[in-house]
């Protein structure tokens, strides 16, 4: 259900987060405000691809509720719900970063309430704890009302925790989508810290993209920072999605000062980044574009030496996250994002012999290098 990121444990086991569907909670009365929250890659693409009066049927109801969820796939396929009644919005905000300890895992929970102007749901915003052995869920770190209350990027009060993950450092890492911003979290005390504020893209060309005449052409110049990964180079990389402009993702680095550095740039809808086993960069990319009548597939990129992004994985479906097992194959979420009819299932791919492959692409032809893992 809206799957989002995945991370491998040392036993092979597969732990997702699905944002879920929604609930109970009708949100039709403030459905304009409801479209127009930035910082989550889902709801961006539900709003680029949701048909303007006059173009179309009206999409499915907005609602909220308590469907959003972590299923766990054995090595050997088998897949149970492990943690179930997070908070969910059925335009994409729901369970989304995911990071494994010793018998437990944490997960970043996204949201809207404070863009839409409605009270949170219980742990929205926040980071919980899941004990893996009972799924009991407890609450770790709420984030979102230091974004109200500090709005440390200065733009739009919008907080929308996405991707996390855990530093060598013992810290976990979350970024807030909405807020433009990384945070640290002791996972141990559920204490916090603001890391930095992640600087707004530079288009092709070298141009800063300033703050812009309205707020819908500012809101499509924040950085949007997505996936969170400590490499075991103890680097803490960021993936931006770069807002609406093509090629403004990138890959930064996070520095100890707050500041960030680049490392890759030229990107589109960067969701998630992962250093491979073989030393380099892999970045998941939402969707190439939504000019044609349904919106472009997406790509997992290699970031070569040059800085160059060399397609290693093309014509999937709204890829998401991405991990790699300890033999080097490669994982990633698929179908991460349906709305309006049904675009199928979220799925999650191992994609063997990655590190040394050459381009492949999904496809009903050709699909030998890749093993769907059931639906998650």
């Amino acid at each position: 259900m809206n799957p989002r990121y995945v991370a491998v444990a040392t036993d092979g086991t597969l732990y997702v987060t699905e944002a879920g569907i929604g609930g109970d909670e009708d949100l039709s009365p403030p459905q304009e405000e409801v479209e127009e929250v930035v910082g989550s890659p889902a709801a961006e693409a539900l709003e680029a691809a949701t048909p303007t009066e006059g173009e179309g049927d009206e999409g499915p109801p907005l609602t909220r509720g308590y469907t959003g969820q972590v299923t766990a796939v054995t090595p050997d396929g088998a897949q149970s719900v492990i943690a179930e009644g997070l908070p969910s919005y059925s335009f994409g905000a729901g369970p989304a970063g995911i990071a494994l300890g010793e018998g437990v895992i944490w997960v970043a929970n996204s949201g809207a309430a404070v863009e839409v102007g409605i009270d949170p749901l219980e742990n929205e915003n926040s980071v919980v704890s899941i004990d893996v052995a009972t799924g009991e869920v407890a609450l770790l770190s709420e984030l979102g009302s230091f974004e109200e209350a500090n709005n440390p990027d200065g733009t739009d009060i919008n907080p929308n925790l996405y991707g996390m993950d855990l530093g060598a450092d013992g810290l976990l890492y979350v970024a807030d989508a909405g807020g433009n911003t990384v945070y640290q979290v002791d996972p141990t005390t559920g204490e916090f810290a603001l890391l930095g504020v992640v600087p707004g893209p530079v288009a092709p060309g070298g141009a800063a993209t300033d703050a812009a005449a309205t707020p819908a052409a500012e809101a499509a110049l924040q950085s949007v920072p997505t996936g969170v990964h400590v490499g075991t180079d103890g680097n803490v990389y960021v993936a931006t999605l770069g807002g609406d402009v093509p090629g403004a993702a990138a890959v930064l680095i996070a520095q100890a000062d707050g500041t960030f550095v680049e490392a890759a740039t030229g990107l589109t809808w960067a969701v998630d980044v992962a250093l491979g086993p073989d030393g380099a960069l892999y970045v998941s990319q939402l969707t190439s574009g939504f000019e044609g009548e349904q919106p472009a597939p997406g790509s997992v990129v290699r970031i070569g030496a040059d800085g160059d992004a060399e397609p290693v994985l093309e014509d999937l479906p709204f890829p998401h996250g991405i991990d790699f097992d300890a033999d080097g194959n490669l994982y990633v979420v698929a179908n991460s994002t349906s709305f309006g009819p049904p675009a199928g299932p979220g799925q999650v791919w191992r994609c063997e012999g990655v590190i040394d492959a050459t381009t492949s692409t999904v496809s009903s032809t050709t699909a030998a290098a890749v093993e769907a893992v059931r639906p998650a």
